[in-house]
């Protein structure tokens, strides 16, 4: 399913990256490398490409693979790259900001891999034990507690 359709939900993911750019950029950590764990058609990983970060998406479905390379190879991204394969395998010590969209059991283990200096964004699900930082719309930023 995807993350978002509607004009409204891309607003609230154009102000959650200038978020992360500016006040995560301006601090001690400066976020470079974005993950989208279960990239589907691509959409977020190109947003934050086009927004300037270095982005990866992982997804296991092929044709969604091959659709969201196609869409980064017509746009000119030379900072997208989508991996085939399962985010469960992920070396996750590689990223700095992580983008989840699964139901709350999979993001409660999915806490347990993220690495001290993580950010998270989650679509509208909560991460017992971390921090809200940041609420825009339907997307939650998380930082450890």
């Amino acid at each position: 399913m995807p993350s978002y359709r509607k004009r409204v939900s891309q607003n609230h993911l154009s102000n959650i990256i200038n978020f992360i750019k500016s006040d995560f950029n301006n601090s001690d950590r400066n976020i470079k490398k974005f993950i989208d764990l279960g990239s589907g058609d691509g959409r977020v990983v190109i947003k934050f490409a086009q927004a300037g970060l270095e982005s990866y998406g992982v997804e296991l479905n092929p044709f969604l693979v091959w659709w969201s390379r196609w869409k980064i190879k017509n746009l000119g991204l030379k900072n997208a790259k989508i991996i085939w394969g399962d985010f469960w395998k992920i070396n996750f010590s590689d990223f700095d900001i992580f983008y989840i969209f699964h139901f709350q059991m999979v993001n409660n283990l999915l806490t347990k891999k993220f690495n001290d200096n993580a950010v998270i964004i989650s679509f509208g699900f909560v991460l017992p034990g971390f921090e809200l930082i940041k609420k825009g719309g339907i997307f939650l930023i998380y930082k450890k507690a």
